[in-house]
């Protein structure tokens, strides 16, 4: 079940082609350190229209891809050698990078935002690596549609429901 931090409109997600979404040629950098899960993941936002821009296996070559692509999308793992990211989200936003950032982790999705929440970061959304393609489908168009992202602070915590 992913947990969505903002609104969310609970709507059923077009099941047909990518085409002319708000997902349409997004760029993605996906930060795992599962090399066989980057590949799942990389795959999985290609099929939602997304164009993915890099891989990283931590967080420290994340913040080296961000500069270098400049993703409107950051797909990152929680668990990680070198900078795990929790850390990573930090640097992210002190050094001002406005790309939405999702936590996609094995961790349970309550137990991930009561850490963010006491860390004083807050990603645009949190799934769980067992989350089906048309959750993530249905969250990602809501962050990329053309509502305005600054809403999504004193909404509190709904949890999307899975589909």
């Amino acid at each position: 079940m992913a947990i969505v931090l903002g609104k969310l409109d609970k709507g059923n997600p077009s099941k047909g082609p990518h085409t002319n979404t708000p997902l349409q040629g997004k760029r993605v950098l996906v930060v795992d350190d599962n090399a066989h899960q980057r590949k799942r993941l990389r795959e999985l936002y290609e099929s939602m229209g997304f164009l993915c821009v890099g891989e990283a296996a931590n967080g420290l070559e994340c913040l080296e891809l961000v500069d270098k692509f400049t993703p409107d999308l950051i797909s990152l793992d929680i668990l990680m050698p070198v900078m795990h990211g929790v850390e990573t989200l930090g640097y992210l936003r002190e050094q001002g990078c406005t790309s939405a950032v999702v936590f996609v982790s094995a961790l349970g999705s309550l137990d991930v935002v009561a850490e963010l929440k006491s860390k004083g970061h807050q990603p645009e959304a949190v799934f769980s690596k067992k989350d089906t393609r048309e959750m993530f489908l249905q969250v990602l168009t809501q962050i990329f549609s053309d509502e305005p992202k600054g809403s999504a602070g004193d909404e509190g915590v709904p949890q999307a429901e899975s589909a």
